[in-house]
């Protein structure tokens, strides 16, 4: 057996940090504390959500990589675990994927308890990507083979990683994406999931670690299924492929630029074994740090959104939304309707907007401006854009006659989703603490305005 750095474990020290620090997320994950980056492992089983994470265990900044670990029944609402996969024979945890061995494949399963896998890069000069598994639900890992890799370096860098595994069902084969050179992720196919084979090479311009890859369904203009479906290949800076998978050869028939305009999305995953059908995803923020504020955490997840791909007047486009689960957090809700944007600023007053949930529906063809906690976003009626100093300009046609913005504000960050999530910016922001307002100013028209006040997704905290 290979031993593990037992020294890493440190989650027993995180016991004593609560969740009511001035600049702590209420509703975006965040470690205990120390420091975390790309999720890792997004894998439903039994009624939990898990939610594994790049984290140094040891400390605020990058380093000592290890799977932390959370788990919700909601993806909003999370308890953290103790670390799941540790460093050991001095090499380090970097990402990857988990997944339900449903077939018993691995051989390892104890009664009805489905054993779950987790692939990751073992991250030692030449890196590899190795295994560890669990029969008790997550709690505790196994290292596979004492953690020596299953698919080994490929020569073409040193630090190839990140691997992406599934089941393909129509070959009934595990499916395999790895990051192995700057514009090529390559595709390996296995029936044990211990010995791999390679398929092919997908080649694009852009192409830079952490792939993710999944089917999803083709919904019209209107978000109905059409029957069709299409893969999706995107890598860390969330540059997106579509096109057919084979179960070998993934065939690219448009790439898409960065498809989130904000600064501060990075390394996303979405879950496997979805319970309902969905496609959530959760990125990372990169650069949202909170140690500047002498926080015991630094880094956040973005909140998660379901990630569907729709037919538009351009093509096929991915629309990203908030789950539904975070009216959970509803605690009080303002409706306006018919009204303009004067009209208004007595009511807006009496909100507390420190962290909300606001929607935006107004005329096309005029301007209007919205603060939220002195972040500024402005629509231009001439260029149907929305702009605002924390991400690129936001396009936002008319839909049936009507202009619909969407924003999340946290103690961290604000996203921003344009007509139900046709365009999308999530930025990292630290508003001060005690501008809890909202204000609008300009000509529109508003249709309707409803601001959802959020309780905090932590319990205790304030």
């Amino acid at each position: 057996m290979t031993d593990t750095d037992n020294s890493m474990q440190t989650f027993e020290s995180y016991l004593d940090i609560g969740y009511d620090q001035t600049y702590r997320p209420q509703y975006h994950f965040t470690s205990r504390k120390n420091w975390l980056n790309d999720p890792n492992g997004m894998v439903y089983y039994d009624g939990e959500y898990h939610l594994f994470f790049q984290h140094n265990p040891q400390g605020t900044g990058w380093g000592n990589m290890t799977w932390g670990h959370a788990v919700s029944r909601d993806m909003v609402r999370w308890e953290q675990l103790p670390h799941a996969i540790l460093p050991y024979d001095e090499g380090t945890i970097f990402s990857g994927t988990a997944l339900v061995d449903h077939h018993n494949t691995l051989g390892k399963q104890q009664g009805d308890v489905k054993t779950l896998v987790a692939f990751f890069t073992f991250a030692k000069n030449p890196y590899g990507q190795s295994m560890a598994y669990s029969t008790d639900k997550g709690r505790t890992f196994t290292l596979l083979n004492d953690g020596k890799c299953v698919v080994p370096n490929q020569g073409l860098i040193k630090d190839d990683r990140d691997p992406k595994v599934f089941w393909h069902a129509p070959t009934k084969k595990w499916v395999m994406v790895l990051y192995v050179q700057k514009g090529i992720a390559r595709i390996f196919t296995s029936e044990d999931m211990q010995t791999w084979t390679m398929a092919s090479d997908i080649s694009r311009e852009v192409f830079h670690e952490c792939p993710d890859f999944v089917e999803l369904a083709v919904l019209d203009a209107d978000g109905t299924p059409t029957g069709e479906s299409k893969w999706l290949l995107y890598d860390a800076g969330f540059v997106c492929s579509i096109g057919s998978f084979d179960g070998a050869t993934f065939t690219i028939e448009e790439t898409y630029p960065k498809s989130d305009l904000g600064a501060n999305f990075y390394a996303a995953q979405t879950f496997s074994n979805s319970p309902d059908g969905r496609t959530v995803i959760i990125g990372w923020m990169s650069g949202s740090n909170f140690v500047e504020q002498d926080m015991p955490f630094n880094q956040q997840m973005s909140f998660p959104s379901t990630l569907e791909l729709r037919q538009s007047a351009e093509g096929l486009r991915l629309y990203r939304w908030p789950i539904k689960e975070i009216e959970i957090l509803y605690k009080a809700t303002h409706v306006f309707e018919n009204v303009t944007a004067d009209a208004l600023a007595v009511q807006l007053a009496g909100i507390d907007a420190e962290r909300v949930d606001l929607s935006i529906a107004f005329e096309p063809g005029q301007d209007l401006a919205l603060n939220i906690r002195g972040i500024e976003i402005s629509y231009d009626g001439q260029a149907n854009t929305f702009k605002s100093e924390v991400c690129k300009p936001l396009p936002a046609q008319p839909v049936d006659g009507t202009i619909v913005l969407r924003v999340l504000a946290d103690r961290g960050s604000i996203e921003l989703f344009a007509n139900e999530g046709s365009a999308v910016a999530t930025s990292y922001v630290l508003p001060a603490p005690e501008n809890t307002s909202i204000q609008l100013t300009g000509n529109a028209e508003i249709r309707s305005l409803t601001v959802h006040e959020l309780k905090s997704s932590w319990q205790g905290a304030r």
